[in-house]
């Protein structure tokens, strides 16, 4: 068996300290209102308060926004994120990164006890299963989380793609995220 070591570098580490020295910070005032979401980011309707990772390919944006996402729950309290990609393959590849065993033994060693928990949309996750029509298990995992678990980090990844498919955009579903 082959071990994979991911090494921090120079390029990666610079990605994450300028998202991170441009973050907006949190309104703590918010913060305890409602367990099932984020504190609220300050300015966070501003075209500034959305992190946006573009780097080249093969540089190891997967590992920069992975680490962010580590170091916002750390540092901020931020513990849902949904993560879009462009493409399937790149979801895919993505999905394979986060679970992967060595990823969680290389972000373990900065963020002791802290575990991601990743929900994966695919396509054909929101077809109708004998007669109802309902919400996917996966969405309902990330929805019904809360922050009392204060160390897992809840990920939501999905391509870009379906965000404007009709599956993702209708209104007759038998049930409501509330049940």
């Amino acid at each position: 068996m082959m071990n994979i070591l991911l090494e921090e570098l120079p390029h990666q580490e610079q990605a994450l300290a300028a998202i991170l020295a441009s973050f907006t910070g949190i309104d703590h005032a918010q913060a305890d209102h409602n367990h099932y979401a984020n504190p609220l980011i300050k300015g966070r309707y501003d075209d500034k308060a959305n992190i946006d990772v573009k780097m080249e390919t093969g540089t190891g944006k997967t590992y920069v926004y992975t680490r962010l996402m580590y170091e916002l729950h750390q540092n901020y309290g931020l513990f849902k994120f949904v993560l879009v990609v462009p493409t399937p393959a790149i979801k895919e590849g993505a999905r394979n990164f986060i679970i992967s065993d060595y990823a969680r033994q290389h972000f373990s060693q900065f963020y002791e006890n802290t575990r991601m928990e990743l929900c994966t949309i695919n396509a054909g996750d929101f077809k109708v299963k004998s007669g109802r029509k309902n919400f996917p298990a996966q969405l309902l995992s990330f929805t019904d989380a809360s922050r009392r678990d204060s160390h897992t980090i809840q990920v939501l990844l999905i391509n870009a793609q379906m965000l404007n498919s009709a599956s993702m955009t209708r209104d007759d579903h038998d049930q409501t995220l509330l049940g």
